[in-house]
């Protein structure tokens, strides 16, 4: 909570404000980047702050294990939390991710989807 406190205070109300634009566009160019892949979509349409909600053609978990061993923490299965959506998958980004962040992501799920098949009756 100190750290938080400490932080805020050193980034006052405009260094927050441009944290605040850098994640939202950073986590804008991380969903452009993974819903040009094949069986990627966004799952909701509405805008966010730094998260989307991503759904997939396929199940979400041997894609999280996948990018794991590659060394990428792709974000959080919402199945278990909100089963409604499907094979869905929260991620984000912050103002600390660049752009080739996103490209090693974005290549990452790419080369995992071509090993994963699509579930069967899956919609693009």
């Amino acid at each position: 909570m100190l750290a938080g406190t400490l932080y805020l205070a050193l980034m006052g109300a405009r260094g927050l404000e441009c944290v605040a634009r850098a994640s939202m566009a950073r986590t804008e160019e991380l969903v452009r980047a993974l819903t040009a892949l094949p069986g990627v979509r966004r799952a909701l349409s509405g805008r966010g702050f730094h998260e989307s909600v991503l759904a997939l053609d396929r199940p979400v978990a041997p894609i999280l294990r996948a990018l794991a061993a590659r060394g990428i923490l792709g974000g959080l299965e919402l199945s278990g939390y909100y089963p409604e959506l499907g094979q869905a998958l929260l991620v984000c980004a912050t103002e600390t991710r660049t752009s080739a962040d996103i490209r090693r992501y974005a290549a990452a799920l790419s080369e995992v989807l071509a090993t994963q098949p699509a579930a069967a009756g899956a919609l693009r």
